[in-house]
């Protein structure tokens, strides 16, 4: 096991687990990214990796960006962390699948949409809250549309509400879904069932598809990174957003 803070890794032949350890809702921050994108850098390389599993300790996979990280002193930071995790992620060799149960919202949902296939649990519940306070998930706006549909992920991304499991499953967002308490029996099936096939085979099926779907997917995330950046917060209404978030009090839009 590899010495991380925020994560755990392991690799065990064929097969590597990357465990989001910041308990109990795995919130991501700068350092907590970093190491990400420390160990998806590795799997880019890593030709004889043929399944990558992606999971939360405790309960819950990941509730998102914490609050204070896209205060204006970090948020310089933190995107380009965030944006190059996906990078990697899309070129990670192996099939990278999202084990989620509990609670999947705002980074920790795009990071799940990322995986290559996903497995919950019934009571998974999921959900972009981001318009709550004045932002938006800049990664979702990317891969949503071509995952669920233009309209739906309008839906999912304004309203800003909880996501049953059952309705992401219709939308195409959970390739299996599994009774609560069952998932790494799933998972672990799952995966064992890939690691038994050739590498080379997983890459490229992997990569022939990605490179039909993902090219146009990689362009739209770098522009709605710098429509976020440049555009989204060059206005008030994000930062005071943000502020009544962690204030734990009612915006006040200016609608500026």
């Amino acid at each position: 096991m590899s010495d991380y803070r925020f994560i755990k890794f392991t690799r065990i032949k064929g097969r590597a687990d990357l465990t989001l350890n910041r308990p109990p809702r795995n919130l991501l921050n700068v350092e907590m990214l970093e190491e990400i994108v420390d160990v998806l850098g590795k799997a880019r390389e890593d030709e004889s990796l043929k399944v990558l599993v992606i999971k939360g300790s405790g309960s819950n996979f990941c509730g998102g960006i914490e609050l204070q990280e896209r205060s204006s002193d970090r948020v310089g930071i933190l995107m380009p962390l965030f944006t190059r995790m996906f990078d990697f992620l899309n070129a990670a060799c192996g099939l990278t699948i999202a084990a989620a149960e509990g609670e999947v919202s705002d980074g920790g949902f795009e990071l799940y949409s990322f995986c290559d296939v996903c497995i919950a649990t019934e009571g998974t519940i999921f959900g972009f809250p981001e318009i709550s306070f004045g932002h938006y998930p800049l990664i979702a706006t990317a891969i949503l549309p071509r995952l669920i549909g233009r309209n739906r992920a309008l839906d999912w991304i304004l309203s800003g509400d909880k996501i049953s499991s059952r309705e992401a499953y219709r939308a195409g967002m959970i390739n299996r879904l599994v009774r609560d308490g069952e998932l790494m029996n799933e998972v672990n099936r799952y995966a064992d069932k890939i690691s038994t096939y050739s590498a080379p085979a997983i890459i490229w099926a992997k990569r022939a598809i990605d490179r039909s779907l993902y090219t146009p997917v990689m362009e739209a995330m770098r522009t709605s990174e710098s429509t976020y950046m440049i555009e989204l917060l060059n206005n008030i209404d994000p930062h005071e957003g943000l502020k009544a978030a962690i204030e734990g009090r009612t915006p006040n839009w200016r609608d500026l």
